[in-house]
């Protein structure tokens, strides 16, 4: 009996069933090749998404996809088996994840020690997400907020929201992310024709593009900077113009956009466990 246990597991260890076939092991890189592959967009050789850490060759035993690779997240990722995480955005702090700067930093000694203890594979999945048909971010958030219904013809992220106010919006939006720290700009009881939604930060100029279309009374965002877009929408609601703004954050405006990710992920790759992480809301009451 004893004999044939080790041979069963010299089999396995080695790739094969006991039928005879061999398996291969799923590595880092052969998920990323398998993502390239079911996005309707080219791969770009100059863009963020790349390996962070780990061995792209390493077997992979399970995905974990989140909007950022917090410590928390790490090790939620860790306790669930997944070696490999896919973050929307930077996991060391800066765009192009340039950590020549921490190297004697302790905050980024901490975060490296988690990631050897596990030997944990992060891969950043950004602009080929935003780029791909539909948006995977844009998809996910739109389905979060079930307002596919309410998209106009033609348009990707504008909504006719007819019969509603600035503050019913708010309190919707309140319910949709009960966690999430909103801002509220312009008047409350301001009626909403049409409100437009730019998720992440693409900055002020993608904002007022919007903002300038006549129809559009409100714009949900995620994060801008406070005398931009922020000013903008001050001074058009203090000049008698119909404009308003909602702030959610970065992180929430985007976060559903990394669950649609793991689903996304699950129709095409069998072999692992593949889970979504919440990273939530960074700020507190």
């Amino acid at each position: 009996m004893t004999i044939l246990l080790t041979f069963f597991m010299l089999f396995i260890s080695n790739g094969l069933h006991p039928g005879g076939e061999t398996t291969t092991p799923l590595t880092a890189q052969d998920v990323v090749e398998r993502m390239k592959a079911n996005l309707t967009c080219s791969w770009s050789k100059e863009t963020v998404d790349t390996f962070k850490t780990g061995d792209p060759d390493d077997q992979v035993t399970g995905i974990a996809c989140t909007f950022t690779a917090s410590i928390e997240v790490l090790k939620e990722a860790a306790a669930r088996g997944c070696n490999l995480i896919i973050t929307h955005e930077p996991t060391f702090y800066n765009h192009l994840d340039n950590t020549d700067m921490f190297v004697d930093d302790p905050v980024y000694k901490a975060k490296m020690a988690l990631i050897k203890e596990h030997g944990l594979i992060i891969f950043r999945f950004h602009d080929h997400w935003h780029r791909t048909t539909p948006d995977g971010i844009y998809k996910g958030m739109i389905d979060k907020l079930k307002w596919k219904s309410h998209l106009l013809e033609g348009e990707t992220r504008v909504f006719d929201l007819p019969g509603h106010t600035v503050s019913t919006v708010t309190a919707y939006m309140n319910e949709i992310f009960p966690e999430a720290i909103l801002r509220v700009i312009g008047n409350p009881d301001l009626p909403v024709k049409k409100a437009a939604f730019s998720a992440g930060a693409p900055g002020s100029s993608d904002h007022i593009r919007l903002l300038r279309q006549n129809d559009i009374d409100l714009i949900v965002i995620g994060e801008a900077r406070e005398w931009e877009t922020i000013e903008y929408v001050r001074d058009a609601s203090q000049a008698g113009h119909s404009k308003a703004a909602i702030i959610l954050g970065h992180v929430v405006s985007e976060e559903a956009g990394m669950e649609y990710c793991a689903e996304w992920l699950r129709s095409f790759i069998e072999e692992v466990p593949i889970h979504f992480i919440e990273a939530g809301d960074p700020f507190h009451q």
